[in-house]
């Protein structure tokens, strides 16, 4: 979320794309994997501060030659930290020598070895479906935009929800009538729940842990038929807790769901997948600091993802445990 709100700012843009190649990749698969994409990774970050071996982070911004010289380091969410950064790299990058210039000039061969535990494989069906949250306040009984102190924790966060072929296919049926309830897979629910109902507005979120899935009652029946759409109706009741007694959980989302997937019947493609999850949430994370007092509204959003965008496949942040992730309900 940092990362996102530093570089939508204008001047850091305008430099970036007049400098740089911009390169946005997960540290946590990067330093892990053994390929030679992650060597490199671990060949550009050893020269920072960040370095050695094991698992320790390596997170941060890195400006660096296209033959992995390091020029610059530096790990800030404030813009204008990063504007004095980048200008920093482009000034290292001119006191270069000009046969260091050329050396950087490299060929970037085929990736033909590619570690499979840490790049997530999205594969040609699967469903993307965009989610965003948004702490939000009630005045006059409408919601509105929240406030809070955390610098950006008032901003939209953004994650992606995979949903394989075989899930979404299993919320189709085949002969609708008006009325029918389709049952949801208990993968899927569970997934949505753990994994998706996180506030992710401050940072590096916990994810929700199987026992603390309270409460996670889905139902999706047939509101509508017509020859060029079925219309699906979506209406929930959330409950999740790091204790069996709500009163006594540390953190927590007491929330509804309402939402409306409509799909072609001739070819049985989703057309639409929007839900709003709206309820009450609290506490925080040991990476998200900076929480609201007590307990406060929190929205969720899904939509249907573009899968013709880069930036819609991008995987989900919990796809890190890639079995977990889609065996959630275990």
């Amino acid at each position: 979320m940092g990362r996102e709100l530093t570089f939508a700012d204008a001047k850091i843009i305008e430099i970036v794309n007049k400098n740089f190649v911009p390169v946005a990749m997960d540290d946590w698969f990067q330093r892990r994997r053994q390929d030679a994409e992650g060597d490199f990774f671990r060949k550009v970050a050893d020269q920072g501060p960040r370095k050695g071996s094991g698992g320790g982070t390596r997170q941060g911004i890195y400006a660096f030659t296209a033959d992995g010289k390091l020029l610059q380091y530096r790990n800030s969410q404030d813009p204008e930290v990063m504007r004095a950064f980048l200008l920093s790299a482009l000034k290292s990058w001119g006191s270069l020598s000009q046969a260091d210039r050329n050396a950087a000039k490299v060929a970037i061969p085929e990736l033909k070895k590619i570690d499979p535990r840490y790049v997530p494989i999205l594969t040609k069906d699967t469903l993307i479906v965009n989610v965003h949250a948004r702490i939000l306040e009630k005045e006059n009984d409408f919601f509105c935009h929240g406030t809070c102190k955390f610098p950006g924790g008032q901003r939209a966060s953004h994650d992606h929800m995979w949903i394989r072929e075989s899930e979404w296919q299993a919320l189709l049926p085949k002969d609708p009538k008006v009325g029918q309830e389709i049952a949801i897979p208990e993968n899927l629910v569970y997934r949505l729940a753990r994994f998706h109902l996180i506030d992710n507005t401050r940072g590096e979120p916990p994810m929700w842990a199987r026992n603390e899935v309270r409460k996670a009652s889905l139902k999706l029946f047939v509101s509508d038929i017509t020859k060029e759409e079925v219309r699906l109706k979506l209406t929930g009741a959330i409950l999740l807790a790091t204790d069996a007694d709500e009163k006594n959980a540390k953190r927590g989302y007491d929330a509804s769901m309402l939402g409306e997937i409509c799909y072609e019947p001739s070819k049985r493609k989703i057309i639409k997948f929007n839900a709003i999850v709206m309820g009450e949430h609290w506490g925080e994370g040991t990476y998200t600091g900076g929480s609201r007092p007590g307990r406060a509204p929190f929205g969720i959003a899904f939509e249907l993802a573009d899968p013709a965008k880069p930036a819609d496949r991008v995987p989900p942040q919990a796809i890190r445990e890639f079995a977990g992730y889609f065996e959630a309900s275990k």
